[in-house]
């Protein structure tokens, strides 16, 4: 008789990153120093200590809710009882020369038009503090020209909104509005892409770049060395990445490997990069010079030398084989790492907006390598009957910068449907929630007696001669001076945070109590 076989499982989680095991100094004047993978500890010569993963707390279901302006639904019957305030794309970025932090949330469902607008809309909060917001009276909101470029049908009629609202961009049918912060530019600008929303393979089209200086107003960057990256799939997105010798603007793209999952798509992820220096974007270069996408619900795998590698996936940690997908991966540039928020499928499949999103966070130094917490708990515990849960991209934003309460917020969208969650067109409405975390709580070590070795560690001065230190017997539940070499002056810190410079890429916010 012939052995049953074994039932097929999902893939193993990747390996311990590369730069990980790499010999030799471990520079540290890049920022804080977080023990959020295995680069600064030498585990071999750790003693009784364990690292344990921090997780966000709720601290307010409803920091930004759909009860002013253009957060009602559309006008049509299907979307009756619809309103939504929360980023779904757009995000969270705090700008520094005007000292607010600026919240893009979909303010409107696709369709419409509601008061002349169409039902496709992106608004803009600001705040102060990360906890009030204010919806600002715009002078002028910007719709841009009909795209003739739209591969098929014809693109939709694109209306101006009023002034004195808080709309920063309306068209017909806006997915979403995925924004990034340029802080290595000269000066500094905030940019943008735009995805259309696309269904069946009946309509899609290019993402489309805009640029700002303050967030606020919008425009086509042309002549500016834009260019759209091409045809991407719904949930795509880009950020910038810094920490590269050269740095580079990612783009995490859907890949649709249909082979199981909640709805079947088997979601997966591909990573393409553009250097920052040669321009802000261009596009995707695939072969044969073939769109990165020809339909919304392309199901045939990449192919070997396209510019697009692949990148992420769910693995047996997550579930079990072909039980949820990745729904979304974002990255922002925080002190010495990139953090990825996380968005993972998982059944039942309702259809629509009602998604069982979970949210988790991944760490990486490179951009690509994304290690990720031993405990796959989602990085936030929702109540029950919230929907497409996200991480808003731009978060973590540094709270209370300087005072003994520093921590960082992150901002939740999320969904719930008032009539029982049955569907996403029956009064059901969205929010942004804010949770937050103690400033370095994504990762600590623990132990009773232990003590915790790290690799030889270099650090530069902004002033001064290159020292290096090498840490040895460092208590953790103490405070105690490193050996050094070369006559290094010694300096007293704690376990927690190695090494603290004035040097940062995080987002922050001041005076909060």
């Amino acid at each position: 008789t012939r052995a049953a076989s074994a039932p097929p499982q999902a893939p193993r989680a990747p390996d311990t990153p590369p730069y990980c095991s790499l010999p030799g100094v471990r520079r540290v004047d890049g920022g804080r120093q977080l023990f959020v993978d295995d680069y600064l500890v030498d585990w071999a010569r750790t003693r009784n200590v364990t690292r344990t993963w921090g997780r966000l707390r709720l601290k307010t279901p409803a920091v930004l809710t759909p009860n002013q302006g253009m957060d009602a639904s559309c006008h049509q019957a299907r979307c009756k009882g619809m309103r939504t305030a929360r980023p779904f794309g757009g995000g969270s970025l705090y700008d520094p020369a005007r000292r607010r932090l600026l919240l893009w949330y979909r303010c409107g469902w696709r369709g419409g038009p509601y008061h002349g607008v169409p039902g496709g809309r992106t608004c803009v909060a600001t705040s102060r503090d990360g906890l009030r917001f204010e919806r600002p009276k715009l002078a002028t909101s910007f719709s841009p020209a009909p795209d003739r470029r739209a591969l098929r049908p014809r693109s939709p009629k694109v209306v101006r909104p009023a002034r004195g609202t808080n709309v920063v961009l309306a068209t017909a049918h806006v997915e979403a509005f995925e924004v990034a912060y340029d802080f290595l530019r000269t000066p500094p600008r905030f940019v943008a892409l735009r995805m259309e929303y696309m269904t069946g393979g009946r309509r899609y089209r290019e993402y489309t770049p805009y640029v700002s200086a303050d967030g606020l107003a919008w425009t086509n960057p042309k002549g500016d060395g834009w260019r759209s990256p091409g045809v991407l799939a719904d949930r795509s997105t880009f950020f910038l990445n810094p920490l590269r010798r050269d740095p580079v603007w990612a783009f995490s793209l859907r890949e649709n490997l249909c082979r199981g999952g909640p709805s079947r798509h088997m979601r997966a992820r591909r990573l393409f990069e553009a250097p920052h220096a040669e321009a802000p974007l261009r596009r995707i270069a695939m072969r044969g010079g073939r769109p990165l996408y020809g339909a919304y619900f392309q199901c045939e795998p990449l192919l070997e030398g396209d510019a697009a590698v692949p990148w992420f996936a769910v693995d047996r940690d997550d579930c079990a084989f072909e039980q949820c997908d990745v729904y979304n991966v974002d990255g922002v540039a925080y002190e010495s790492i990139l953090v990825h928020g996380l968005a993972l499928l998982h059944g039942p499949a309702v259809g629509g907006e009602l998604k069982n999103n979970s949210a988790h966070v991944g760490f990486s130094r490179d951009g690509f390598h994304i290690t990720r917490p031993d405990d796959r708990r989602p990085f936030l515990d929702v109540p029950e009957g919230w929907w497409n849960v996200q991480l808003a991209s731009g978060s973590p934003i540094v709270a209370g910068l300087g005072s003994r309460e520093e921590r960082l917020y992150f901002y939740v969208g999320y969904g719930f449907g008032k009539g029982g969650g049955k569907s996403v067109y029956k009064d059901y409405e969205e929010r942004t929630a804010l949770a937050t975390l103690r400033r370095d709580g994504f990762a600590r070590l623990q132990a009773t007696n232990g003590t915790a070795t790290t690799r030889p560690l270099a650090f530069s001065f902004v002033s001064g001669p290159r020292y290096l230190w090498e840490w040895r017997q460092h208590r953790v539940d103490g405070v105690e001076s490193p050996r050094h070499r070369a006559g290094a002056v010694t300096r007293s810190v704690g376990a927690r945070n190695l090494i603290s410079t004035q040097v940062s890429t995080a987002e922050t916010i001041g005076d909060v109590t």
